[in-house]
């Protein structure tokens, strides 16, 4: 089975460094990286056409069955507070839309999987590929904006609606529509042909309990004190820094420090805003770190504040209880459909700031959670559910299906 996977932003899991202008989203770059590799870990070839950043190959291989070819039209380097660089998303939709016949051509693959980040490059590729290409479609929404989506600039209010309407569209034209959630699969199902849960996976080799020595090391790299608050993820407005500094001046009497893990196009604008509250003794950001290290910087918190805006799934949420450090967080899409389930006392309501540092300040009174949380039936790491061997064999029959049934229709 040979699959084209179309996505703007793809990980590199060699890299010790990420320009943050060519912008790496986060957890959905990670996601389709875990996904692509345990699939070609089992057999299924797959060709990603992605975005990338200078001074990657322009194509290598990462298995035997998982190529990445860096595809993107070059543009003048003009900074965005959105996106890292004007147009670049742009730029890989058209790049890509121009490539793909020419790439069938050379090398015919069964199915095309799309990965949508709620942007409208990404979701005019999907529009169109089913025009230009006659094999099955695959959609994952990473981020849906007739679900949880939250316009971040003026001129995204403006597009909202043609979003939400090229939306609506596509998962009418895909073959499956993939969510990874409960509330995106209820909101999108009336407008899609049909619609499964594939939700982000978490390996539990990775995220457990890193061990003291590891957890100490870390501290003394950054110079971390014992009590730390984490923030993870992207600096960008709709991951909610902003509430995280103004949670930091709220706490400020108490013996605290604030960890930044990551890096993001808006770095400038949190920096400058810790400098204004006088708040730079007690911050650390780390810049971006490559993903083996985020369990560690996880498990040197005390607790891990999740202040976004809109989150498809928030993966951030389930790695730290696997680590065993609770979560404080706004209850917005994901993070309310996991956490409700886990620690639902630690949740406030979106935008509300009081209520998150009463979350932080519960936590914070909490004794050390165990890594290992008690569930009904026995002992398990809550991330067992969310483990690539448990979640992704459904991908995997889901690609066969679709395949048997295109090659019925051919004959």
């Amino acid at each position: 089975m040979r699959v084209l996977r179309l996505t703007p932003f793809f990980h590199h899991p060699d890299v010790k460094s990420w320009p943050a202008e060519y912008d790496s989203v986060g957890g959905m770059q990670i996601q389709i990286w875990r996904q692509a590799m345990w699939l070609a870990e089992r057999g299924v070839q797959q060709h990603v056409m992605t975005i990338g950043f200078p001074g990657l190959p322009h194509q290598r291989d990462l298995h035997t069955n998982l190529c990445v070819e860096r595809t993107y039209l070059r543009l003048p380097e003009l900074r965005s507070e959105l996106t890292g660089l004007k147009g670049l998303t742009q730029s890989w939709a058209l790049a890509t839309l121009l490539a793909i016949r020419s790439k069938m051509r050379q090398k015919p693959f069964d199915l095309i999987h799309l990965h949508l980040d709620g942007q409208i490059p990404a979701l005019l590729v999907a529009y169109l590929v089913p025009k230009l290409l006659s094999c099955p479609l695959i959609l994952t929404i990473h981020c849906s904006r007739l679900s949880v989506y939250q316009p971040m600039s003026i001129w995204d209010r403006m597009t909202h609606k043609l979003a939400c309407y090229l939306e609506r569209k596509v998962v009418k034209l895909a073959a499956t529509t993939i969510a990874l959630t409960e509330r995106t699969t209820s909101v999108i199902r009336p407008y899609a042909r049909r619609v499964e849960i594939v939700p982000d996976v978490v390996d539990p080799k990775q995220f457990r309990h890193p061990g003291e020595s590891a957890i100490q090391a870390f501290r003394q790299k950054y110079r971390l004190k014992t009590k730390n608050i984490g923030f993870i993820g992207r600096i960008a407005k709709e991951k909610g820094w902003t509430h995280f500094v103004a949670v930091a001046d709220r706490l400020r009497h108490l013996d605290l420090h604030f960890l930044v893990v990551g890096d993001g196009p808006q770095r400038h604008r949190l920096e400058e805003t810790i400098a204004q509250h006088q708040l730079e003794s007690q911050f650390t950001i780390t810049g971006f770190i490559p993903n083996d290290q985020v369990a560690t910087a996880i498990a040197a918190c005390h607790v891990i504040v999740m202040p976004s805006e809109h989150e498809e799934f928030g993966g951030v949420s389930i790695e730290a209880t696997a680590v065993g450090v609770p979560v404080a967080a706004y209850a917005v899409g994901g993070i309310n459909e996991i956490l409700g389930k886990i620690s639902p006392e630690l949740l406030a309501p979106a935008g509300d700031i009081n209520q998150l540092v009463n979350c932080i300040n519960r936590a914070l009174s909490q004794p050390q959670r165990s890594p290992i949380i008690e569930e009904s039936d026995d002992n398990k790491n809550p991330i067992e559910i969310f483990a690539p061997d448990a979640v992704l064999p459904r991908l995997k029959s889901i690609y066969h299906e679709l395949v048997e049934q295109s090659v019925t229709k051919s004959k």
